[in-house]
């Protein structure tokens, strides 16, 4: 990128050799993104808490770096270490992130990626229903956050480290589908915590950044996961992302200089709005 008259390089080399922590690694965005800081030299600790994910992510990594274009020229590959972890029990999250500082020399990215989808009405929808979305989409996010906080501070990190969230446009906007609200104030919620850290971050003097990318509909297993079959609501002809789409992105935040932060990132399908324009069918209770 030329700026006036000098240019300014700006290129994932200031994390090679660096420790990202990325929840939720072992499919989908999660699994995209761990191979795209692999690709680029960055030691991976992917937290899951389904093992099997790992392991078959792990297993995949020989095949995947074989090819030509998958590893740019004079780069080794990251170190992919996988952690089975359930990121809504505080405990096991400051051991993994207590095993990093102690094994690894701390952490430099964190990835907060890990997150749930069901639909749960506020006219009907059970109390266990909404604790769960707010456990694993809100205050488990706080918690990796405060420790890779923590980490960053303390193992003093040349590039003060970075925290990505994976947000969604749900965060921004309110989803025109019947029981999606809890959803919707899941991801409103970490649009609100991404600016408060920022915050508070910087009212400590920390150079730490914060970006949210608020990707549209992405095409993962977030529906097989949450187990229930999408409604003739949700699902349409519009067009979806990729999981690699939104790891790319990723990479897009952290290749910018030490002076510059991304703050919010909104990706969408070409085609497609961030706010659905449609009216959804009307519901019966007893037919839903």
């Amino acid at each position: 990128m030329t700026t006036g008259s000098h240019r300014v390089c700006i290129k994932m080399d200031q994390w090679r050799g660096e420790n990202a922590v990325v929840t939720g690694a072992g499919s989908g965005i999660g699994a995209a993104t761990t191979l795209e800081l692999l690709r680029h030299g960055v030691n991976v600790v992917g937290l899951d808490v389904q093992s099997a994910k790992l392991e078959k992510l792990a297993n995949s990594l020989e095949d995947v770096t074989k090819t030509p274009t998958s590893i740019p020229d004079g780069i080794r590959r990251g170190i992919f270490y996988p952690k089975t972890c359930d990121i809504t029990d505080e405990r096991a999250v400051q051991d993994v992130f207590g095993w990093v500082d102690a094994e690894l020399g701390g952490v430099s990215v964190l990835v907060n990626n890990a997150g749930i989808i069901m639909r749960s009405s506020l006219l009907d929808g059970t109390l266990k229903d909404w604790k769960c979305l707010m456990n694993i989409n809100v205050l488990a996010q706080c918690v990796c956050s405060r420790e890779a906080y923590r980490s960053m501070s303390t193992n003093n990190n040349v590039l003060n480290g970075h925290i990505v969230q994976i947000n969604s446009i749900g965060g921004h906007s309110i989803t025109p589908y019947y029981a999606h609200k809890m959803y919707n104030a899941s991801k409103t919620a970490i649009t609100v915590l991404c600016e408060g850290l920022r915050h508070e971050l910087s009212l400590v003097n920390s150079k730490i950044k914060v970006s949210s990318i608020s990707p549209g509909s992405v095409d993962t297993d977030i529906f097989n996961t949450a187990k229930f079959r999408p409604s003739s609501q949700v699902v349409s002809s519009r067009p979806a992302l990729k999981p690699e789409d939104v790891a790319a992105m990723v990479i897009v935040t952290l290749e910018t200089p030490p002076s510059v932060e991304i703050a919010e990132l909104t990706i969408i399908p070409t085609g497609s709005t961030i706010q659905s324009h449609g009216m959804p069918s009307p519901v019966k209770l007893s037919d839903k």
